[in-house]
């Protein structure tokens, strides 16, 4: 769940319980009042009773009504002193409430079929009166009234009041869900625009930052921490880069007054020397040219990543390519390997033609290298709209599925037998990626065990304009 989506929920969480407290003490009030203003009516209507019955005592017929509307109630009034009935009205007379204390009100369902009164009941035949029971003393006498109505109306009106409320309550429980989802999108933009700048800083752009507008709120606070943790890391990694470029330039000369001596041990040595010392002596020798050419290449590619960037001069790739295939055919032609070439007659890209010449220098070495006697080599170079490629093909073991996306680690080496018997040291094709990366290309590595393998670099092609 992301993290927009758990705000929405929370606000709209506290919207929703907001909402019902204050849905739920609104219909409270609006239960209770019609309630009361009942009561109070109940009250005025026994009074009223009282005391028309105690005016026309004497005078009243037993089954005339005490007051205009009085079929309208349920009304009973008893004598407290002797506990005489003294007056029914036509609804208590067909309709039997339960007796309350004096002084007490409340709302009850009755069943009540339509045969006998019609009252406005419910498909169940069921009508809710309201009744209040009043101690009431007039003419030296004391009165119990019971006074009661059907609220069967109000019950109805209440009810679509609740149903209301609740409608209301979801929608607008719904419309709070939308705009806090857009509320969040809001408060989470910055964050956002953080995490895409945080991303846009990979190892060849440390010296990007995130933007700092200088407020005093969390997320600028956060791109200033986040700003101090790249200017941390940057300089680890330069300070990494420069002491490896720095120890393999150390390394350099050591190195070479190793090898001169060893040229010289070599020539102050008796004509014949033993066999022992010469194999000995050979293979010092080749330990040593080893290290340089490891010392070598730390040293380009240190020089690679420190750089960043890359001249953009017009370099004719065939030419390249032709002068490295010339140098190439002397060293394939001591293995019987068959060297050969498809090469348009211009392939131009905007670069460096030294670093260039260095990475189809390694991939042709490596393709000479790895390859077997009488095998063979295919170099091919074309250019097709925006971009030229040029492939160089293979008759070597090749390289396992599941090595392939291995081979441009840096020191990544398939075989280590085989890498130390022709003095690999795995950075090779990390340099090739380096180099045709820095010129805005890339470069694929295919093979098939046992049977071949293939090496495709793709640059952007640079087209010759010219002015009138």
């Amino acid at each position: 769940m992301t993290v927009r989506l758990k705000i929405s929920l929370l606000i709209t969480a506290t919207g929703f319980v907001a909402s019902l407290v204050f849905s739920g003490i609104i219909l409270w009030e609006m239960t209770e009042q019609p309630l009361r203003i009942i009561d109070s009516e109940l009250e005025s209507t026994a009074q009223r009773a009282v005391r028309i019955l105690s005016e026309s005592d004497n005078n009243r017929t037993p089954d005339a009504p005490l007051f205009i509307g009085d079929e309208r109630y349920w009304l009973k009034i008893d004598d407290q002193d002797t506990g005489k009935s003294i007056y029914r009205s036509r609804l208590a007379q067909l309709i039997g409430i339960p007796d309350l204390p004096p002084g007490y009100s409340t709302t009850v369902s009755l069943i009540i079929p339509r045969e006998k009164i019609d009252l406005g009941q419910d498909r169940r035949n069921e009508v809710t009166f309201r009744v209040k029971k009043s101690e009431i003393s007039a003419g030296g006498r004391t009165f119990l009234v019971s006074v009661g109505r059907p609220v069967e109306e109000i019950k109805e009106e209440l009810w679509d009041i609740v149903v209301g409320v609740g409608s209301g309550l979801v929608f607008s429980t719904l419309l709070l869900m939308v705009v806090s989802y857009f509320v969040a999108g809001l408060i989470l933009k910055p964050v956002r625009v953080i995490n895409d700048q945080a991303r846009e800083i990979t190892a060849k752009h440390l010296d990007r930052r995130i933007p700092v507008t200088g407020g005093r709120d969390e997320f600028n606070a956060l791109s200033q921490t986040l700003n101090q943790v790249f200017d941390r890391l940057q300089n680890a990694f330069l300070q990494q880069k420069r002491l490896l470029a720095d120890a393999s330039h150390e390394l350099k000369t050591p190195l070479t007054m190793m090898r001169l001596s060893m040229d010289e041990i070599r020539s102050t040595l008796d004509e014949n020397p033993s066999r022992l010392q010469a194999e000995k002596l050979s293979r010092m020798t080749e330990q040593v040219l080893r290290m340089e050419r490891l010392v070598k290449n730390l040293l380009d590619l240190s020089s690679l990543e420190i750089e960043g960037t890359t001249s953009k001069d017009p370099v004719d790739v065939a030419k390249v390519l032709g002068s490295l295939i010339a140098d190439y055919r002397v060293l394939a032609a001591t293995r019987q390997i068959q060297l050969e070439a498809r090469l348009q007659r211009q392939l131009l890209a905007l670069g460096d033609a030294e670093k260039l010449n260095r990475a189809f220098s390694n991939i042709l070495d490596n393709a000479i290298k790895y390859n077997v006697d009488g095998g063979r080599v295919e170099v091919i170079g074309a250019q097709s709209g925006a971009d030229l490629t040029i492939t160089v093909s293979n008759t070597g073991p090749g390289v396992a599925e599941a090595e392939i996306h291995k081979v441009f680690d840096q020191f990544y080496r398939v075989e280590e037998s085989r890498s130390q018997r022709f003095g690999g040291s795995g950075l090779g094709l990390a340099i090739v990626k380096k180099i045709v990366a820095l010129h805005g290309g890339k470069v694929y590595f295919e093979s098939k065990p046992g049977s071949w393998t293939r090496v495709t670099v793709s640059l952007p092609r640079h087209r010759e304009t010219t002015s009138r």
